[in-house]
C-alpha cells in the first residue's frame, strides 16, 4: 500500500506544479482519466511497465516516484523548474547568481555555528 501511495503522492505533486487538468494530465502520460484517477486516490495497481511509462513521460526515475513522499516530491519538482531557470540564464548571469549563492550559504553557515 505504501507504493500505491507514494505513488499517487508524487503523481499528484508533478499535476499541482504543472497545473494541469485530469484529461490534461492522462494524456500526456498515455493512460486513460479513469485509469489516473485510481493511481491518483492510491486504488490505481498499475503494472511496472505502466510505471515505467508513467515515469518516462515525466522524465523521472520510477523509483523515485514509487519511493518518495509527496512533500519531498514537490521540493523535487521545484528545484528541477529552478534548475531549467538557472540553465537559461547567461552565463555572467549564471556566475552572479552562484556568487551570490555563495555568498548566502556562508552566511547561513556561520549562524548555525
Amino acid at each position: 500500500m505504501a507504493l500505491q501511495r507514494n505513488l499517487a503522492d508524487s503523481m499528484t505533486a508533478i499535476r499541482a506544479e504543472q497545473k494541469k487538468s485530469l484529461s490534461e494530465f492522462a494524456e500526456e502520460l498515455s493512460i486513460s482519466r479513469s485509469s489516473l484517477q485510481d493511481i491518483l486516490k492510491g486504488k490505481g495497481n498499475p503494472t511496472l511497465s505502466t510505471v515505467e511509462l508513467i515515469a518516462e513521460q515525466l522524465g523521472a526515475d520510477p523509483l523515485l516516484l514509487l519511493s518518495c513522499p509527496e512533500s519531498e516530491m514537490r521540493a523535487a519538482v521545484y528545484l528541477a523548474r529552478l534548475l531549467d531557470w538557472f540553465r537559461q540564464l547567461p552565463s555572467e548571469e549564471q556566475q552572479e547568481f552562484s556568487a551570490a549563492i555563495s555568498t548566502l550559504l556562508a552566511i547561513l553557515t556561520k549562524q548555525r555555528e
